[in-house]
């Protein structure tokens, strides 16, 4: 019975803090009738689609039929050198940064934000040793990067579109 009543506490505490698990951040979208485009930035448009779908949100089929029309560009990663042993010179540590752009217009043509940048990044550590893991674990950061940054561009719209209704 104790162990019972710890366990309640314990979900309730975490509720009240904000805790999310991973992906359910988004769960309501409350602007409806946007098409994503893309134009260069296929992993970040393919991932945004799929958390709007998972939020309910039905895209528009074409930019015509749409209220407002969302383009993902430019999106490339870049890896530069974090930290190196000291003795041995060799890197222990990357950065692997995520860089896109997005814009956001209504149909009509007015421009409700244009070029903005999206950066996500994350830590690699790195051993010679087991090389071929590091390299499948660089995949999955990636993965989890492009997460990151599609809630970071849903996040945005909802507050742009909101406001510019």
């Amino acid at each position: 019975m104790k162990m019972r009543l710890l366990l309640i506490c314990l979900l309730l505490l975490t509720s009240a803090c904000g805790f999310h698990l991973r992906g359910s951040q988004l769960t309501t979208f409350d602007v409806a009738n946007i098409y994503i485009h893309t134009a260069g930035a296929p992993k970040l448009t393919t991932e945004v689609k799929s958390q709007l779908a998972g939020a309910g949100v039905m895209l528009a089929d074409s930019p015509q039929s749409a209220s407002y029309v969302v383009t993902l560009k430019e999106e490339h990663f870049e890896k530069s050198v974090l930290s190196v042993n000291a003795a041995t010179g060799k890197v222990e540590e990357y950065q692997i940064l995520y860089l896109a752009r997005m814009d956001a217009s209504h149909t009509n043509g007015k421009t409700i934000v244009e070029d903005d940048p999206v950066r996500s990044s994350r830590d690699l550590t790195f051993d010679e040793n087991a090389v071929l893991g590091k390299f499948s674990e660089e995949e999955l950061l990636q993965e989890d990067i492009v997460r990151r940054a599609a809630s970071q561009v849903l996040r945005r719209l909802q507050a742009l579109l909101t406001a510019n209704k």
